[in-house]
């Protein structure tokens, strides 16, 4: 037997410990907009990744650009938790825990009440609100067994009220705005931290349907930064641009009877 054949105790616990301190982050709804630019972002910070989206093939092409990190790839429908619950066992198999998970899909058209398409509307709110109520099935009884995580979902803006030509997403957005306060304190109590992300305007392949000329634009990188700034601190609600937001907070408390005057010129 040589000196090779010795286990060094002392490299275990240093190999071990800094397993334990690696971060990990799932982002779904990676493969575009706010998701793609949280997956570089992520990555440059030095956390290992898994990314999921129903693009299997935009998903790819990230993970070849993503060098720096471990990443790891698997697609998935939000509207399926079954969907759901395969990618995060496959996630798990192979990075052993998920710190902090970023539910980031959406679906937007803008359209009017007096003459819309009940089947998109209703697919709106089938993604973007059941498919996060899908996904908090799925990751919260695993975030109390790890005893720890953070979960984070990219709401809007359009949830602070009522906008024209905005109905079904604007609902869909409240109502995870909603739920994200009503569930705050419980998941607190059980260890794991819940942030509600509300966006302005962020320059993506969604936003670019809008005919109107969008206040306060941003670009998908620099809302990523916004957003990973907010998630390190752990804060509830991250909302940007300040400038922007700050506005609807205010539309947002005052009577009816002035909001509705002032947003029909919206």
């Amino acid at each position: 037997m040589t000196s090779d054949d010795f286990i060094d105790e002392n490299n275990i616990i240093s190999f071990n410990f800094k397993k334990l301190m690696k971060k990990t982050c799932w982002i779904i709804g990676a493969s575009n907009g706010i998701g793609e630019s949280l997956a570089y972002k992520f990555c440059k910070e030095g956390y290992d990744l898994a990314i999921s989206a129903r693009d299997e093939k935009k998903l790819q092409e990230i993970a070849i650009n993503l060098k720096d990190c471990k990443i790891l790839t698997e697609k998935l429908d939000v509207v399926s938790a079954s969907s759901i619950a395969s990618a995060m066992q496959n996630i798990l198999q192979k990075l052993e825990k998920i710190d902090l998970v970023i539910f980031c899909p959406a679906l937007y058209k803008p359209m009017s009440v007096l003459d819309f398409n009940l089947d998109e509307a209703k697919e709106i709110n089938e993604v973007n609100f059941i498919g996060f109520l899908n996904f908090l099935k799925i990751i919260v009884p695993q975030m109390q067994k790890q005893k720890h995580g953070h979960i984070a979902a990219i709401a809007s803006v359009a949830g602070y009220i009522g906008l024209q030509n905005s109905f079904a997403y604007g609902a869909s957005k409240a109502a995870m705005i909603n739920l994200c306060e009503g569930i705050y304190n419980e998941l607190k109590r059980n260890n794991i931290n819940l942030s509600v992300i509300n966006p302005g305007f962020i320059k993506t392949r969604l936003t670019a349907q809008n005919k109107f000329k969008m206040p306060f634009l941003i670009s998908a990188n620099e809302a990523a930064n916004c957003i990973f700034e907010g998630l390190k601190a752990k804060k509830f609600e991250i909302h940007f641009p300040k400038k922007f937001t700050i506005i609807l907070k205010i539309l947002r408390i005052l009577p009816y009877k002035i909001l509705l005057f002032l947003t029909k010129k919206l």
